[in-house]
């Protein structure tokens, strides 16, 4: 029972208790008053009977004649004429009953009537003594009718207190109510200030709570700018401001094995000559600072391609990954590159010739080793740096349909039910199974198979993304009967903001019934800002109908975690450039531990993606990783 529950029937029984007490004291002194007047009424009714018979004729017939007199009256129970010597001259009686009172009501409050009695005398003679009891019939209908009265009137009041009270409690309990609501907004992510209450007592407490929300929303800001500045620090370099040489390699890991990316791109290398006899005659300080205008120029020679990544690997090695990219556009950045480097016009003296910037790009297909695609890499810079123009090479791009040719093949696909899924495991860092992923699988008229990464940007491009996740929903709830194991399924961050796209997974989930809470839904971090409007309509969907909501390739927008709580978030799955090479990458490992001891705060599970070794393994669950994805996961599995 409620705190304010428990008041209001404190209150309610303290109130019964005064009523009840009052009622009864009134009953009982109503009782003795009637009884006084009893006595009363047969004191005087033997007076007058004495007095009359002492002025009249002594004979029995008038002595009677006058006795029934007075008992005819039918305030009397006993009228009774004794001579000196106690003998009964005259004597009337009757049943002493009280018509309209309930039987209880005397047997409740017993009402004594004590008889009144007075002496007839002739003349200085006494002769007799008359003794007259009065009825109590007319007593108890008087008291039973005060009782109602009274009855009724304690239960107006008791009424009227009760509905004060609840309405004072009403009153009390908003504040109390909007205060319980703050903190579970504020455990939420949600920081609300309330207004004070009137009630002194609860605007201090509103003011405590105010004071709260207020700290822990600057303790969440100062732990998103903290793991901002960790995820600069293991991502960034910081001459240049660009990602890092593992950071770099991690995000071409993740390129060439992740089922979901793009299967091809492109890569490319990019040298400033001679970058030892700037920092010999320069020095450092100064060699930082051409280095620093050098990656300006390149970050701004790439503007409006933001899918391109641009990286420092080494000393005056840059280098860049355009995932989805073909060769065009990577002879397109090249030659952006080097026209940005020329226009610095950096050089030592002013009669030398300015620091020139070769490169080399070549097109990448996923499941290719990295080993082997740089060997072809360092291969085309060498040739660049022996002639007079960048190098570009090339193992052949992909064919690419146009944009009327995917959407007819996605149509039809779609039509004719050619999608499957594939399968992979998520794994506890004990082996037992979390979830399985589900990844749409397209088979195209000539039975070649396609994976996501392949068609869904295309399908995102000619706006059939929200047809291909529910089609990939609707088989992964074909393959959930009763008992099965739960299931994650990707959804496109577009797909959230079709029109009906919502409303027909909410059809899907309800068509499944209790099965629907073993479905977990993932977004891409990707595209997160743009489309949260969409992501919260999301979240309600799903808490509808119990399902989990969870961030994939989570780590680049570290500042939004508290904001994805308020969602409800189920999980994160940080991305796998995180991962590689995580038990030698300190910077990486205090990265993920600042991650994990906030997503724990916020009682949100913290997956890994792409864990490629029992070492990474090892190291992520070290860490407070509880959930692994990727090839080691696949193994353990036995797949």
């Amino acid at each position: 029972m409620s705190l304010l529950k428990q008041l209001w029937v404190s209150v309610v029984v303290a109130m019964a208790v005064v009523l009840s007490g009052a009622f009864g004291i009134s009953l009982i002194t109503a009782r003795n008053y009637f009884e006084q007047q009893l006595l009363a009424q047969a004191n005087d009714g033997a007076v007058s009977l004495a007095l009359s018979m002492s002025q009249q004729s002594k004979d029995r017939a008038t002595l009677e004649l006058l006795v029934a007199a007075l008992f005819d009256g039918g305030h009397f129970r006993s009228i009774r004429l004794t001579d000196p010597a106690g003998q009964v001259i005259v004597e009337r009686n009757q049943p002493d009953t009280a018509e309209g009172v309930p039987a209880w009501l005397p047997d409740l409050l017993p009402m004594e009537a004590r008889p009144g009695q007075a002496l007839v005398s002739d003349g200085w003679h006494q002769l007799g003594q008359v003794t007259v009891t009065a009825a109590r019939g007319y007593a108890y209908r008087a008291l039973w009718k005060g009782c109602l009265q009274l009855g009724s009137l304690m239960l107006a009041i008791g009424l009227f207190w009760a509905v004060a009270v609840s309405a004072l409690l009403r009153w009390v309990r908003r504040p109390l109510q909007d205060m319980a609501e703050q903190a579970e907004a504020v455990g939420a992510g949600h920081f609300r200030i309330l207004a004070e209450p009137r009630v002194i007592e609860l605007r201090s407490m509103a003011r405590a709570l105010n004071h709260m929300s207020e700290r822990v929303q600057s303790l969440f800001a100062e732990q998103a700018g903290r793991i901002e500045s960790l995820r600069d620090e293991a991502t960034h370099d910081p001459v240049t401001g660009l990602f890092n040489r593992a950071s770099f390699f991690g995000e071409l890991r993740r390129a060439l094995s992740d089922v979901t990316a793009p299967p091809s791109g492109t890569i490319g290398l990019l040298r400033v000559d001679d970058l030892g006899r700037v920092n010999k005659t320069l020095g450092r300080a100064r060699t930082d600072e051409w280095l620093a205008a050098l990656a300006e120029a390149l970050r701004t020679s790439q503007d409006g391609l933001e899918e391109i990544l641009l990286a420092r690997i080494g000393g005056a090695d840059f280098a860049f990954l355009h995932p989805g990219g073909d060769s065009d556009a990577a002879q397109q950045t090249l030659e952006r590159a080097r026209a940005a480097v020329k226009a610095l016009d950096l050089r030592l003296k002013s009669d030398e010739e300015p620091m020139r910037l070769v490169g080399a790009a070549t097109v990448y297909r996923q499941a290719e080793a990295i080993t082997d695609l740089m060997a072809r890499l360092d291969l085309c810079l060498m040739q660049a740096e022996s002639g007079d123009s960048p190098a570009h090479a090339t193992v052949g791009d992909l064919p690419v349909p146009g944009q009327e040719g995917w959407r007819g093949a996605l149509e039809h696909a779609l039509a004719e039910r050619r999608f499957a899924l594939a399968e992979y495991p998520l794994l506890a860092n004990d082996g037992r199974l979390i979830h399985r992923e589900f990844m749409l699988r397209l088979t195209t008229a000539e039975g070649s198979v396609m994976s996501a990464g392949h068609f869904m940007p295309a399908a995102v491009r000619v706006g059939l993304a929200a047809a291909c996740d529910l089609e990939a929903l609707r088989l992964a709830l074909l393959r959930l009967p009763e008992g099965a194991d739960p299931v994650a399924v990707n959804v496109a961050p577009r797909s959230l903001t079709e029109p009906g796209f919502l409303d027909r997974l909410d059809v899907l989930l309800a068509g499944a019934g209790s099965a629907a809470s073993r479905v977990a839904v993932e977004v891409s971090e990707r595209g997160l800002d743009a489309r949260l409007a969409g992501l919260e309509a999301l979240a309600d969907v799903l808490a509808r109908h119990g399902a989990a909501l969870g961030i994939e390739h989570f780590g680049r927008q570290l500042a939004a975690l508290p904001r994805l709580y308020a969602l409800r978030l189920s999980y994160l799955k940080l991305d796998g450039s995180f991962v590689a090479g995580l038990p030698d990458n300190e910077a990486n490992q205090r990265l993920v531990k600042a991650i994990v001891d906030v997503a724990h705060g916020l009682h949100v599970a913290v997956y890994a993606e792409q864990v490629y070794s029992a070492e990474e393994w090892a190291a992520a669950a070290a860490l407070g990783v509880v959930g692994m994805t990727g090839p080691e996961a696949s193994r353990r599995a036995g797949r």
